[in-house]
């Protein structure tokens, strides 16, 4: 568990908190009062929400060209495991390169899935009932077709996914091989509505706001409309919360059973740390050894 917590104020405006999630490279921050009580989470799912928000309200399917293939992170920059490897040195690598997930990719280039923390979890959580001593990637690996996108792929689209769905990343394929890879922070950060609206462009004359055929009169209604909103209207409604008493293994199924990375450890009512799926892992891998 993590005692030096970064959270934020119910009344911080959206702006700050999407960029404090950004720039902290945190997949949610708390949402703490002024005693000190925890008042819920703000996620980069939130962000999807309220870009998806965004995106419907100045009608951007109408407006922008953006797809998959403008945001992705290419085949070779990309970390990929082989079925074959083995789930304790893949969980090693993963936790060393500070990644949430990989794609599993064969000897063709074919994406078989995606092997993640949440899958992770579930190796941990069965190797810890079954007393399973190793395994393969392939074995623990998310084959749902559905998380995969190809290069045309629109904004609208990819935003409904991470939206609907708990994936933090989605493969991008061509000729049924993988071609990259779309995360929800590869989205935020590169998206020019909400990088626009951030810095408050639109006060200042002739602006580029990157998508010539919108209108300003529309670009100012969603940017009044972001402002003028705390984190706390976009807070996680179903966000968990845990003692400093769980045990591991509670932890590590309450994280398989859910969509969060961080859970925040209460105790009457107030925030004393914060514990992630790392965490979890960090302990299941010196308990293996």
């Amino acid at each position: 568990m993590s005692q030096q917590v970064h959270s934020l104020l119910p009344a911080t405006p959206i702006p700050e908190g999407i960029h404090q999630l950004l720039t902290g490279q945190y997949s949610e921050m708390p949402i703490v009062n002024k005693s000190g009580e925890y008042c819920g989470m703000f996620s980069e799912k939130c962000c999807v929400k309220i870009l998806s928000n965004l995106a419907d309200l100045i009608d951007v399917k109408q407006h922008t060209s953006f797809r998959a293939a403008d945001v992705m992170i290419p085949r070779h920059k990309l970390f990929m495991l082989n079925p074959e490897h083995d789930v304790i040195s893949a969980i090693s690598a993963l936790l060393e390169k500070k990644y949430t997930g990989a794609p599993v990719v064969d000897s063709q280039g074919r994406c078989l899935g995606v092997f993640s923390e949440r899958t992770c979890l579930g190796y941990v959580i069965e190797a810890i009932y079954s007393r399973v001593p190793s395994a393969q990637v392939q074995e623990f690996t998310d084959s749902d077709s559905n998380r995969l996108i190809d290069l045309e792929t629109c904004l609208h689209k990819i935003l409904s996914i991470f939206d609907e769905t708990f994936y933090g990343r989605l493969p991008v394929i061509q000729n049924d091989e993988i071609a990259g890879q779309v995360s929800r922070r590869d989205v935020l950060k590169h998206s020019t509505i909400l990088s626009n609206i951030m810095q408050s462009r639109l006060n200042a004359p002739h602006i580029d706001v990157g998508i010539p055929e919108v209108r300003t009169a529309d670009y100012s209604k969603a940017h009044d409309t972001f402002l003028n909103h705390p984190v706390s209207v976009f807070t996680e409604e179903n966000s968990y919360t845990i003692g400093p008493e769980m045990s591991l293994l509670s932890v590590a199924q309450l994280f398989f059973d859910s969509p969060h990375r961080r859970f925040p450890v209460v105790e009457a009512g107030k925030l004393i740390g914060l514990i992630d799926r790392c965490d979890v892992l960090r302990a299941a891998i010196k308990l293996f050894k």
